[in-house]
């Protein structure tokens, strides 16, 4: 086991970077624990600020300026577009509308009544658009006789209706499964950045001309060399694997009866093994370790970001996330997202990261046998 143990050794002297990272990692975590407990778990309605500009002055364009002004807090201002763009940019306003001297008329006729300009930068900007169309809706659904019906318009927007929330029967703490779920999201990013830069710096000092020289003079076989050499991948990677599952359970491991744990672990091992995979083929593409130190940021941070460890997958676009599912990290954020009763409900997500694995060894064991040939 001459071989096993000089990989382990030299990986060891990377302990400098294992550390920084599940320092950092366990610090953040520690401090996601107390804003998670902070969470707000119930909707609270925004008010924004709104620029109006009426050039219709009619009844129902000022029952609309009304009804906007109960919800938010609006001001008249010029009508002039540079303007408006400008102070929408600087966010001195979210949102003004140009209500157009035919106002009555669109509405009637169900064209676009008003003219919108609002900030893209501020998601929940969006709701203005979604206040206005309601009152729209209504007063186009109130028009009768050559009248609008504004006072019914004006009930039903102040109608409420009452939530109750129906308490789940699957026994789930909801807040804590939520701080497992960012927990492990974030185990993703870590192991992909840890196993390509540890595991990766050690395969580029196996792999090189003078240790292959000595390789070949030696009694050692290749078949020998290179079983070692994977045990000895395969226990540093199962050792930073658990280092953050068992992390898991020192941080909230009174709550781990309280949440659906097994799924997290299975599916970390999964994701692990899928990455490990990968480390595999990455080794089989470059020995440079630039580059190698180049590939771990590009692939932890970017498959990161795109697979929704960094944003929640339904605020990601459909192409971003068309792209994501060309990456394990994507099944992996999707199984922790998910509620479940069993493994056989993540099946196919699981698989999917296995198929990534088995693709993965094999391009590297083309490569490699390229290589050889060579």
């Amino acid at each position: 086991m001459t071989v096993y143990k000089y990989f382990i050794k030299i990986a060891l002297k990377n302990k400098g970077v294992i550390l920084s990272y599940t320092i950092i990692f366990f610090i953040l975590s520690i401090l996601n624990s107390g804003s998670n407990a902070q969470r707000e778990i119930s909707f609270t309605e925004t008010k924004f600020t709104i620029g109006i500009v009426d050039n219709s002055n009619s009844e129902i364009s000022r029952s609309l300026t009304d009804y906007l002004g109960k919800k938010n807090n609006t001001t008249f201002i010029e009508a002039d577009e540079e303007y408006i763009k400008e102070q929408v940019f600087l966010q001195i306003v979210d949102a003004v509308i140009i209500i157009p001297e035919d106002f009555d008329e669109r509405v009637v006729n169900k064209k676009n009544a008003i003219e919108l300009f609002r900030d893209d930068r501020n998601v929940a900007s969006y709701q203005i658009e979604n206040q206005i169309n309601k009152f729209i809706s209504f007063a186009n659904a109130t028009y009768e006789d050559g009248k609008f019906g504004l006072s019914n318009v004006s009930t039903a927007l102040d109608e409420g209706i009452e939530v109750n929330i129906v308490k789940s029967d699957n026994n789930i703490n909801q807040k804590m499964n939520t701080w497992f779920k960012f927990y492990f999201n974030y185990v993703s990013y870590i192991i992909m950045a840890l196993y390509i830069s540890v595991i990766g710096f050690v395969m580029t000092d196996f792999i090189n001309k003078e240790v292959e020289n000595r390789r070949k003079i030696s009694s050692i076989k290749f078949l020998k060399f290179n079983r070692e050499i994977y045990l000895g991948q395969l226990t540093i990677a199962s050792f930073l694997t658990l280092i953050f599952i068992f992390g898991s359970i020192v941080l909230k491991g009174k709550y781990i009866g309280e949440v659906n744990f097994s799924k997290y672990v299975v599916n970390t091992i999964v994701f692990s093994f899928s990455a490990l995979c990968l480390v595999f083929l990455i080794n089989n593409i470059t020995h440079n370790k630039y580059i190698i130190s180049g590939v771990s940021t590009v692939l932890s941070l970017g498959t990161s970001f795109i697979s929704g460890v960094m944003v929640p997958q339904q605020f990601l676009g459909e192409k971003v996330l068309t792209i994501a599912k060309f990456f394990p990290t994507y099944y992996f954020v999707k199984i922790n997202e998910m509620d479940i009763s069993s493994l056989l409900d993540v099946k196919y997500e699981i698989f999917m990261q296995l198929l990534f694995a088995v693709v993965f060894l094999l391009m590297g064991l083309y490569f490699s046998r390229a290589k050889q040939v060579n």
